[in-house]
């Protein structure tokens, strides 16, 4: 996927007129995302916003609600906001994906598509009629052969999601991977404030959720490799929430006070550790390619540490991603990563931001396999400041100084 194929004007016209642009359905484990916007220059203006609180998908949490009921409730909602259209562009969490990458020869589109879901059924174990198949292609290889992202999704998981919104009133018109429309988001985001335009070209993103974190690395703008690790990226105060025991004695409970919040870069390790080694596959298999920096997004991305923890293995520049700020006048509830994949799927049809260069924060990674330098923190940010160490001359100097 070219995160930026799908460019076009902000508006279409149509037999009846201007036809408004997508509303954004973002479907969540704990509630859904609603977003309509428009463009405007530098930024993306907000047409409307809701969030829904529920569930209707099926996996590993039970759904809240049914279709229709969770339907009823989104018009209601709806109806105090005021969507222009009626169209809807669906997200859907990486976990209700399968995703793989398959190496096949050169051919056409048509012949590609009849063999992607041939390999899909037998590399994912499922029956061709029972899930929806997709395909995006990564880009040629050595001895004319294609690299192609394999995504495959259970039909009864789209037709409950595609049901709830035709219960509220819209026109579902397609279904899309959140860390795909949130690499979408974030790559947009990049080109418009970078100073540099090549590091809006090549970098990584680690898309966050409960359960599942997506790594994407775009590389000369165009999507390059993904892969998905499962594992419990929860927010560190609901996790803490979640392990609160009681302690049974003499007959009474005695409920305990989650721990005082410690360090938490011990949960992003492993993390951290898997995503270096994707990275070096693909820089073997892309003949040296390395990231600029690694952007940390997705509902379960708010922990400063695991970008710190990222940048110490990796050795790319990382930090947690601001998707607010391409939005001129946010809605009052849109706050955080997790409406990113919202972002995304609500500017397909919009138009690249216009440049508006910010001063980075610190300095440019230096190249790998240079000599390390000193790291301090930002207080209360992911970001890691790189300051050289100083020479043994330059501290004799101190030295004598001080004396």
């Amino acid at each position: 996927m070219n995160p930026n194929d799908h460019d076009t004007p902000r508006s279409r016209r149509s037999w009846f007129g201007t036809r408004h642009p997508a509303v954004a359905a973002d479907f969540g484990r704990g509630s859904l995302r609603l977003l309509q916007l428009d463009h405007a220059g530098a930024a993306y203006a907000c047409t409307a916003a809701a969030e829904v609180a529920g569930c209707v998908l099926e996996g590993g949490t039970a759904p809240t609600s049914t279709p229709e009921d969770f339907g009823d409730r989104v018009r209601a909602a709806c109806a105090q906001v005021g969507f222009a259209g009626r169209e809807a562009a669906i997200t859907l969490p990486a976990e209700c994906f399968q995703a793989d990458i398959a190496r096949l020869p050169a051919m056409n589109d048509a012949e590609l598509s009849e063999s992607i879901r041939f390999e899909a059924t037998d590399r994912f174990g499922i029956a061709s009629d029972s899930a929806s198949i997709g395909h995006v292609r990564l880009g040629s290889t050595a001895g004319g052969s294609n690299e192609v992202l394999m995504l495959a999704i259970a039909n009864a998981t789209v037709q409950r999601a595609a049901m709830a919104m035709v219960r509220a009133g819209f026109r579902p018109s397609r279904v899309e991977h959140a860390a795909l429309a949130a690499l979408r988001a974030v790559s947009r985001q990049r080109s418009a404030e970078c100073a540099d335009p090549a590091d809006a070209r090549d970098f990584a993103m680690i898309h966050l959720e409960d359960r599942v974190a997506t790594l994407a690395a775009v590389r000369d703008g165009s999507l390059s490799f993904l892969r998905t690790v499962r594992g419990d990226w929860a927010p560190v105060g609901m996790t803490a929430a979640r392990r609160a025991t009681a302690i049974r004695l003499a007959n009474d409970a005695i409920e305990l006070e989650p721990a005082a919040q410690e360090s938490t870069a011990w949960r992003w390790c492993a993390l951290a550790e898997e995503v270096l080694r994707c990275l070096r596959h693909f820089e073997r298999t892309s003949g040296g390619w390395w990231p600029r920096a690694i952007a940390v997004t997705g509902p379960a991305a708010n922990d400063p540490q695991s970008a710190a923890t990222l940048e110490s293995v990796c050795g790319a520049r990382t930090g947690l991603c601001v998707p607010i700020r391409a939005i001129e006048r946010a809605a009052p509830c849109i706050h955080g990563n997790t409406w990113v994949a919202a972002i995304g799927g609500a500017c397909t049809a919009l138009r690249q931001l216009d440049r508006a260069p910010r001063a980075e924060d610190v300095p440019a990674q230096p190249a790998r396999g240079a000599p390390r330098t000193a790291m301090a923190r930002a207080a209360g940010t992911g970001t890691i400041a790189l300051a050289p160490e100083p020479k043994p001359e330059t501290l004799a100097a101190a030295g004598g100084a001080a004396a």
